[in-house]
C-alpha cells in the first residue's frame, strides 16, 4: 500500500517544478515564438506555484494532527524573514527615502518570496478552518480561487479604466496572487486530498487520463489567453485547479522505488527557487543572453549554489 512518507518521484517533480519557475523568470523562448513564450511562461511553466502549495496543505495535516503548528510557524516564519533580509538590498535601497513603499514589500513579499508570506498566512488560516467538513472547505477554496482569477482578469483585460484608484488597485498583483485567493484554496486542496486519503483512491489509469486532459486543458488556456490578450501575464489559470492536485497524486499512484536521498532532492528543489534570483541579477550585470542560453546556465550556477546552501544549512538551520 501506498503511504503518505517521501518517495523519490514526488521529490523528483518538485526540483522540476523549481526549474520550470527559472524558465519562466528566464522568459524561455522569449525571441524565438511568442505563443511558445506564451504558452510555456504564461501557462504549463507557471502550475510549479499550485503544485507546491498543494503539496504543502497535503503535509500540513500531519502538521495540524501531531500539534507541529507552532513548529511550522516558526519554520517557515524564519525562513521567510532570512530570505527577505538576503534580498533586502534589492527591495529597500530602491525606496529607502520612501519608507512606506517598504511596507507592500514587506507584507506581501520581494518578487519570488510572495510564496513563502502566502504559504505562511494561508497556513494558518487553514489550520483555524481545519475542523470544516472537507464539501465546505473545497467550495470555500473554489470561491476564494474563482475570486482572486476574477480579479486578475478584470486587470488583465482593462474591464475597468477609471477611477483610476480602481485600476490600480486591480493592476496590483498581490490583490490577487496571495495568501486568501491563491494559497489558501491549494492549501485546503492538499489537506483534504489527505484527511480523506483521495490520493489512493483512483487507479493508475484515472490518474494517467486525468493528467493528459489537465496538461491539454491548461495549453487550450493558454492559447486562448493569447490570442485574447497576448500581453497580459496569467498567475492564475482555471486548469490549475486540475493540474495541481492532480499531479501530487501522480506522484504517489506512480511511485519510484530508490535509495537515493530523497529528503536531498526535496531541498534541492527549495534552494533552486530562493536562490535563483540572485543568479540572475549576477548574469544580467555581466551577460546578455539569449532565453535559452540564460535559461540553462542559471539552472547550473543555481545548482551550484544551492549545494552550497545545503551544506550551509547543516550548520545554520532554517535558511533552507
Amino acid at each position: 500500500m501506498q503511504t503518505t512518507s517521501r518517495n523519490i518521484l514526488l521529490d523528483i517533480l518538485k526540483v522540476i517544478a523549481a526549474i520550470l519557475i527559472i524558465c519562466v523568470h528566464c522568459k524561455f523562448l522569449f525571441e524565438y515564438t511568442k505563443v511558445g513564450h506564451h504558452v510555456t511562461s504564461n501557462g504549463i511553466f507557471r502550475i510549479p506555484i499550485p503544485f507546491f502549495f498543494t503539496i504543502n496543505g497535503f503535509f500540513l495535516y500531519t502538521v495540524f494532527q501531531n500539534d507541529r503548528m507552532k513548529f511550522w510557524v516558526k519554520r517557515v516564519g524564519l525562513l521567510y524573514l532570512i530570505w527577505m533580509l538576503i534580498f533586502s538590498y534589492f527591495w529597500i535601497l530602491p525606496v529607502y527615502e520612501e519608507p512606506l513603499k517598504i511596507i507592500p514589500t514587506a507584507l506581501f513579499g520581494f518578487t519570488h518570496l510572495w510564496y513563502l508570506a502566502a504559504l505562511f498566512l494561508g497556513g494558518i488560516l487553514l489550520y483555524q478552518l481545519r475542523k470544516l467538513s472537507n464539501t465546505v472547505l473545497i467550495v470555500l477554496a473554489l470561491l476564494l480561487y474563482l475570486t482572486g482569477y476574477t480579479i486578475q482578469i478584470l486587470s488583465n483585460f482593462n474591464v475597468f479604466t477609471e477611477p483610476a484608484v480602481i485600476v490600480k488597485i486591480l493592476d496590483f498583483q498581490p490583490i490577487h496572487r496571495n495568501f486568501l485567493f491563491f494559497a489558501l484554496p491549494f492549501l485546503s486542496i492538499g489537506y483534504v486530498m489527505r484527511r480523506s486519503n483521495f490520493h489512493l483512491k483512483l487507479k493508475k489509469t484515472q490518474v494517467s487520463i486525468l493528467l493528459v486532459f489537465s496538461i491539454l486543458l491548461l495549453i487550450t488556456e493558454s492559447l486562448t489567453n493569447y490570442y485574447i490578450n497576448p500581453g497580459a501575464i496569467f498567475n492564475m489559470s482555471i486548469s490549475f485547479l486540475g493540474l495541481g492536485p492532480i499531479l501530487l497524486i501522480t506522484a504517489f499512484s506512480f511511485k519510484v522505488n530508490s535509495n537515493f536521498n530523497s529528503k536531498l532532492l526535496s531541498s534541492y528543489s527549495i534552494a533552486l527557487y530562493l536562490v535563483h534570483p540572485l543568479v540572475l541579477v549576477l548574469i544580467y550585470q555581466f551577460f546578455n543572453l539569449d532565453s535559452i542560453t540564460l535559461t540553462l546556465v542559471t539552472v547550473l550556477l543555481s545548482g551550484i549554489l544551492s549545494y552550497l546552501l545545503i551544506l550551509l544549512n547543516k550548520k545554520i538551520k532554517y535558511i533552507l
